[in-house]
């Protein structure tokens, strides 16, 4: 995009232009490379902005500075969410963007009630502002806080028709609810279909993945399964489940508090405040489109066999708050001998599960369907070989590893090589070996292609490139 002084250029991204947009924007202020800037910065800055906009965020849910910060703290155990807001992409954005939204947005609902509709304006406007960002941040993500938005005001209607009080106190704020997110919908329809176009490509996938859907269930054939590669990576069962208990605890104990509020609601005619019904609505509604995106994943689509990844980081930052809600009350009524037990219990507990969530949101290939790292040795050999080859193919793994490790650190100075991952073709004149990409084939049960009596033209004393011996006298 710097090269090209332009949000439109050949190659770019077309889900959206707004992060290679603030990227490029950050990396011109600062003076900082776009690597170095993607990589090691904003990490920092993602964490930052995703702190303020949660605390936030969960504090105006649940109306308690101290249940606010245990459902931030809570969010730093789950892996899914950490490694979405650590990684060099745009979904950073459009969780902090996201939350900001829900922040104004009860903003303006306060504002009504106390009659400012002048302060409810304003607080309507910046709404917008951050549905309008965040569609041309990724319209996918964009499109996926509509129907959530969609569904929570749907879920909200029935359950407020089964509760004929909370009906009568609050039908305005679901009818208000109702026409901001018919305004979410056509915001980003516009950007899809006008302010960046590219993202309008995405409309054919919606036909694709109905027909796709419909053979699924017809035929009870599935197209892949994105879920047992990953999963076949770990050398052990028990190293798996552990790193991912903290996900299930999470889930189990959130849907029980969910289904206890909604039956105390609906049958005892309990009339929650309305912060905890859009909550409960809320966390309904990402959580459907979590067991939505299970089918889709099987279905093959190029753009979506990893949905359900995609979608759990926004159902867990709604399952945070109600798991706090739901249990933190109940703990302060147990009696004072026990609460000190309890208490420093539980905060081992959690100390254990942010350390595991740690490993897993760095090491765990079922969050990316793949090993997402690369060594300094490794970003070594890539760099001789870009600089002492010309027009030659490297093969570099069972996977794109390194071929995304030089896509990031090497795009402008490869000139005419190619970098390929995944199986190896005679068209590979070189091949890079290293202890990682050994193991990554044993692992992964792949064949690693003969070198040992090929030409070692490179070795750093970690990872070596072999040339294959020439077999013709026109071969180099």
């Amino acid at each position: 995009m710097l090269s090209a002084q332009s949000v439109l250029f050949p190659g770019q991204y077309s889900h959206g232009f707004g992060y290679p947009t603030w990227l490029g924007s950050l990396s011109l202020l600062t003076g900082l490379s776009v690597p170095v800037m993607n990589t090691i910065v904003m990490p920092f800055i993602a964490m930052l902005l995703f702190t303020i906009a949660a605390y936030i965020a969960y504090r105006t849910f649940l109306n308690s500075d101290k249940l606010a910060a245990l459902s931030v703290l809570l969010i730093f155990a789950i892996p899914d969410v950490m490694f979405t807001l650590l990684r060099g992409n745009h979904e950073k954005l459009n969780i902090v963007l996201m939350l900001w939204a829900l922040v104004v947005l009860f903003r303006a609902f306060r504002a009504v009630q106390q009659g400012s509709m002048r302060e409810s304006a304003v607080w309507i406007g910046l709404f917008y502002v951050f549905v309008f960002t965040n569609a041309t941040v990724n319209d996918y993500f964009a499109s996926t806080f509509a129907v959530a938005a969609s569904l929570t005001l749907i879920g909200g209607w029935i359950l407020l028709r089964l509760n004929t009080p909370a009906t009568i106190q609050y039908r305005p704020q679901i009818v208000r609810l109702g026409s901001y997110v018919i305004g979410s919908w056509l915001l980003v329809w516009w950007v899809m279909l006008y302010v960046f176009p590219p993202a309008g490509h995405d409309f054919a996938l919606a036909h694709t993945a109905l027909n796709k859907i419909v053979d699924l269930f017809l035929t009870l054939h599935t197209s892949s399964n994105p879920y047992s590669a990953p999963a076949s990576q770990w050398a052990g069962k028990l190293d798996q489940i552990l790193v991912a208990s903290f996900r299930w605890v999470l889930s189990v104990v959130s849907i029980v508090i969910w289904g206890y509020a909604l039956w105390k609601m609906i049958w005892r005619k309990h009339t929650w405040s309305f912060e905890h019904l859009f909550l409960l609505a809320l966390y309904g509604a990402f959580g459907f489109l979590v067991a939505l995106a299970i089918p889709l994943d099987f279905t093959g689509m190029n753009a979506g066999t990893n949905l359900e990844v995609r979608n759990f980081p926004y159902y867990a930052l709604m399952a945070s708050p109600v798991l706090v809600w739901g249990l933190i009350p109940r703990l302060e009524t147990l009696k004072t001998t026990l609460r000190p037990w309890v208490t420093t219990s539980s905060a081992i507990v959690l100390a254990v599960f942010v350390l595991i969530g740690l490993f897993k949101s760095t090491l765990d290939p079922v969050i990316s369907n793949q090993w997402m790292f690369y060594t300094p040795t490794e970003r070594q050999a890539l760099s001789a070989f870009n600089h002492h080859s010309r027009s030659e193919t490297i093969w570099t793994g069972p996977d794109n590893r390194l071929v995304y490790a030089d896509m990031m650190w090497h795009f402008r100075n490869r000139g005419d090589n190619t970098v390929t991952g995944f199986q190896f073709s005679q068209a590979d004149r070189d091949l890079l070996i290293s202890p990682e990409v050994i193991a990554s084939s044993l692992v992964e049960q792949k064949p690693v292609p003969p070198y040992l009596n090929q030409n070692r033209i490179y070795d750093n004393g970690s990872a070596q490139i072999y040339r294959l011996r020439p077999q013709t006298p026109f071969e180099n």
